[in-house]
């Protein structure tokens, strides 16, 4: 598979903030608007090839806002407080924005839109006087990531993976579950990658809920972890099993018949297809494989990317995958579940996050040998 290197340098980033730009004004020209105004965080790290608007780290808003107009134009609206660290450190005036800014106690972002517009249409990402909404607009324009794009994810992947495992593989019996995300959102912010969804369960607890918070519950014997980690407005997320003692045969069937589903989704994950291919093949392997009503209990994921996921793929709800789209898919049957990120390649699909510490299960996707987690037994 290629290998890719985020461009980090000021012409790099401009270049790739360009592409983005292009693919608004295209969209702006379809729906009709003027201009769009993109102020939630995850936006905000796309457009500006991955600088930061946010304080409140989980927050979807951000404290500056940025105005992209159908000619180009590439504005930042902000105040006398966050103008001198999105200058000095976000360096948006060497990346081509110009700043509008104003003191912390005006409210002067519409009078400054109404300065670049005009009388024009325009449309936000969050509420704003006379905006329409442009969500849909932005996350089409997102789908495709560029190569810097897939760069910041193979860093995230691979660190996320390493540090995750490595935290879940010093867990013993009596471990509690409060303590160990803690152990993992230490580990995380050392990266720089928020984990912006948490998910830590211990045996019985695995059997009764699908989304299982982490709470003072001490482990026994069995263990899930899943996380969503989020680097530069990029997230993943991952699941991973481990065991103390020797895992039951039936749990350990279990296991590959999920890991296999999902292998199977991945595989029919292909540029040009519709997306609701892979969804209506896992409802079919789940009853192969005996289980026909399990993909009822639980989604099977979708695409994802600058967003924790864009949409639920169902009959309902689906689309064209495009290249170097990035998607996630999580299968469970009562007591597993997998889930791993990919991006659609030409050479097949990319893994985002992949076992470190944890064994390894090598699968066959679409031509290309893929490495997928193990459970990892603790002895």
């Amino acid at each position: 598979m290629k290998a890719y290197k985020e461009d980090k340098s000021i012409q790099g980033r401009k270049e790739e903030i360009a592409i983005k730009v292009k693919r608004l004004q295209e969209g702006m020209e379809k729906a009709g608007l003027d201009a769009v105004i993109i102020n939630k965080s995850n936006n905000f790290a796309w457009i500006t090839a991955g600088a930061s608007n946010i304080i409140t780290r989980y927050s979807e808003e951000g404290v500056t806002s940025i105005v992209i107009t159908k000619e180009g134009g590439q504005y930042i609206l902000s105040n006398n407080i966050e103008y001198p660290r999105i200058v000095k450190e976000e360096t948006i005036e060497e990346l081509g924005f110009e700043i509008k800014s104003c003191y912390w106690f005006e409210d002067r972002n519409l009078d400054f839109v109404k300065e670049i517009v005009g009388e024009g249409r325009y449309g936000a990402d969050t509420a704003f006087p006379g905006a329409e909404n442009a969500n849909a607009l932005i996350e089409t324009c997102q789908y495709s990531l560029t190569e810097n794009d897939i760069a910041r994810y193979q860093y995230l992947g691979d660190t996320f993976s390493k540090a995750l495992e490595e935290c879940l593989s010093k867990v013993r019996p009596g471990d509690v579950e409060l303590d160990i995300a803690g152990r993992i959102n230490e580990a995380l912010w050392k990266y720089d990658i928020d984990p912006v969804l948490f998910l830590v369960a211990g045996d019985e607890r695995i059997l009764d809920f699908r989304h299982c918070i982490p709470t003072a519950n001490k482990i026994k014997k069995r263990m899930m972890v899943s996380c969503n980690g989020r680097y530069k407005g990029l997230v993943t997320k991952t699941t991973r099993f481990v065991n103390f003692g020797e895992p039951e045969e039936a749990f350990m069937k279990q296991y590959m018949d999920t890991l296999d589903i999902e292998n199977q989704m991945m595989a029919a994950t292909t540029a040009g297809t519709d997306d609701i291919v892979p969804h209506r093949l896992a409802k079919e392997l789940y009853a192969q494989k005996g289980y026909p009503e399990m993909w009822k209990v639980h989604h099977q994921g979708g695409p994802q990317g600058y967003s924790n996921g864009y949409y639920l793929v169902t009959e309902d709800r689906h689309g064209i995958i495009q290249p170097n789209q990035c998607y996630c898919y999580n299968p469970s049957i009562t007591g597993t579940k997998t889930e791993d990120g990919f991006i659609v390649t030409e050479e097949g699909p990319l893994m985002i996050t992949k076992p470190v510490v944890f064994p390894a299960v090598e699968a066959q996707v679409n031509g290309v040998t893929v490495r997928r987690p193990g459970v990892l037994v603790i002895e």
